[in-house]
């Protein structure tokens, strides 16, 4: 036995398995009925240079749908593990990758547009926002082009799975619960001494690509508000004299504006994942003289999921007449945790390259 065990050929690794693949063809479905020719499968008849192409559309729409093309067939499952031409353009492109992600502010808390001229170039002349916007892009795809590198990230698919990013196609929900003690009653006696009541409340982050961000701390579960978290919703009840059912809870929700870190905001850190790690929100506060500011760090729960999670560093509050800061105590509060919302699509629509 101990010989038939040693004389077993070992497991593949999953890149010999993958590897593997790559000499099989799409096979088509068999024949309804036995001895009959099987139905047309066009798509078996495709070279990879026409099939990849269709593969990157599939990934333009949804890089989900991209990635489950794998269970499809091996063929299939060699090209979405090793075919780099989709995401290279899922990295570089608006819908998904990391040109959305705004380094600079590009909005104001109160989602207006910021100055048209708001800083000058190197020869000290004032350029408009549009012009700053298609240097900052340009400067992006470089920077993504560059990180494309062994000791970076090896692959475009490496790339899209670890490096820091927001998504864009649902929310970030915060699930805090503690206990507190109730009010014993004078009429009756309470066995064990004073009730406890277990508390729970949520709080909800919506990212969008032009750099806005939508806030809201309510104690309605997710089922009754990821679907009204958008800004046409928000800006009804901002207007309304009156709440309107069922969205009644974006009534309570705040404006806001969003960054991601770079090396201008880490300059001693030369990790390019952790320079870009770090999440700025600054939103509306109760009444017009407040601003909260939220400090965060995008991190992974789980092993097959990235970017999936966000912690706290830090959440303040700051006093526009005075001119202070003051620091929330974050003990009961927890990390955003990514969820998915279909009504959402990709987000918004994209902004072309």
């Amino acid at each position: 036995m101990p010989s038939l065990i040693r004389g077993e050929p070992k497991p593949l690794t999953l890149e010999e398995l993958i590897a593997s693949f790559s000499t099989l063809k799409i096979e088509p479905a068999p024949p309804e009925i036995e001895n009959t020719p099987p139905p047309p499968c066009p798509i078996a008849n495709l070279p990879d240079e026409l099939l990849v192409p269709i593969l990157q559309d599939v990934a333009v729409a949804d890089v989900g749908d991209f990635a489950r093309l794998s269970l499809v067939c091996k063929h299939f499952a060699f090209l979405v593990a090793t075919e780099q031409r989709p995401w290279k353009r899922v990295c570089l492109g608006s819908e998904f990758g990391f040109t959305s992600m705004p380094r600079h502010w590009q909005k104001s808390i109160e989602w207006e547009d910021l100055e048209i001229q708001e800083e000058a170039d190197e020869d000290g002349l004032l350029i408009s926002m549009r012009e700053l916007e298609e240097r900052r892009l340009a400067d992006a795809v470089s920077f993504t082009l560059s990180l494309h590198d062994p000791d970076v990230y090896p692959s475009w698919k490496h790339m899209f799975r670890n490096r820091p990013r927001i998504r864009f196609n649902g929310c970030y929900i915060s699930t805090v619960n503690y206990v507190r003690s109730g009010q014993a009653s004078t009429n009756q006696s309470t066995w064990g001494g004073a009730p406890v009541l277990i508390v729970t409340y949520y709080r909800y982050l919506r990212f969008f690509r032009d750099g806005t961000v939508i806030s809201l701390l309510t104690t309605a579960s997710p089922v009754d508000v990821v679907h009204h978290l958008t800004p046409e919703l928000l800006l009804l009840h901002r207007e309304a004299p009156h709440s309107h059912l069922p969205s009644a809870v974006m009534h309570q929700a705040y404006k806001g504006r969003w960054r991601q870190s770079s090396a201008l905001d880490h300059p001693d850190n030369t990790d390019p994942q952790d320079q870009e790690s770090d999440i700025y929100v600054e939103t509306e506060g109760v009444g017009t003289k407040y601003m909260y500011r939220m400090d965060l760090t995008l991190r992974s729960a789980g092993k097959g999921t990235k970017n999936n999670k966000i912690v706290w560093r830090g959440f303040h509050s700051y006093n526009k007449l005075t001119d202070d800061w003051a620091e929330f105590q974050l003990k009961n509060d927890k990390p955003f945790f990514f969820s998915r919302v279909k009504s959402y699509g990709i987000g918004e629509p994209a902004k072309e390259l």
